[in-house]
């Protein structure tokens, strides 16, 4: 009965860990951002930038927009993400709902970014207030989840387009000494639902921890006198 008792205990533990792990699955994703609107020193397909969407504390959405190292290696002095647009999608969020970090200011006027078209708001800093990562967080909204800032493309398909300045243009690996170029904008809307790994581990782990203490407390009792009690 007792075996019975621990195998029903350690699969419940088992399904918990599944379940959490499946939840976690579909609430964390990226974004990535393969497209240039110049050619020189940039190939087509690479993943230049990241946006991951993931759900935060109180309901909240949360972004990270970073650089890949193909960019980051290329940097000058204050290279960062200098502005940032994507569309709401179906969350039913508006640009109230968007908590930026100090410096950065929102256009909802229909914005046109570059060759990527036109999205519902755009992210804007300054050169001394240019971010990466570039973190912000949709605040207010009931009941939204990651996947429905991705069901709405813009003019021209593209999810997210950001603007990232402070390239060195005097770098030879991007061939720049005759264009000097020092910015460039990026756009893209290929998805990927990221590995829920962490919550794997914290699962794992607390399986691991509940069968030790009963394995402890078997152990206790083995070794017990025999006129020993257990609670």
């Amino acid at each position: 009965m007792k075996t019975f008792q621990s195998l029903a205990k350690l699969s419940l533990a088992l399904v918990a860990g599944l379940t959490i792990t499946m939840q976690a699955n579909a609430s964390s994703l990226a974004v990535y951002l393969d497209q240039v609107n110049v050619d020189l020193g940039f190939p087509a397909g690479t993943n230049y930038l990241q946006v991951t969407i993931s759900d935060g504390a109180d309901g909240n959405i949360d972004f990270k927009f970073e650089t890949s190292e193909s960019l980051s290696n290329q940097a000058g002095p204050n290279f960062r993400i200098q502005r940032f647009s994507l569309n709401f999608g179906d969350s039913g969020a508006t640009a109230g709902n968007l908590e930026l970090t100090n410096g950065w200011s929102v256009d909802d006027n229909s914005p046109n970014h570059s060759i990527f078209g036109r999205f519902d708001v755009q992210l804007n800093g300054t050169g001394s207030n240019r971010q990466d990562p570039l973190q912000f967080s949709i605040v207010g909204v009931a009941g939204d989840t990651p996947e429905d800032y991705i069901k709405e493309f813009s003019s021209r398909n593209t999810l997210f387009a950001a603007h990232v300045a402070g390239f060195d243009s005097s770098l030879d690996s991007l061939n720049l000494t005759t264009s000097n170029l020092t910015s460039a904008q990026f756009g893209g809307s290929s998805v990927v639902p990221l590995p829920p790994a962490a919550w794997l581990m914290i699962s794992g782990l607390a399986v691991l921890g509940w069968r030790g203490k009963q394995s402890a407390a078997k152990k206790a009792r083995l070794e017990a006198p025999d006129n020993a009690t257990f609670a």
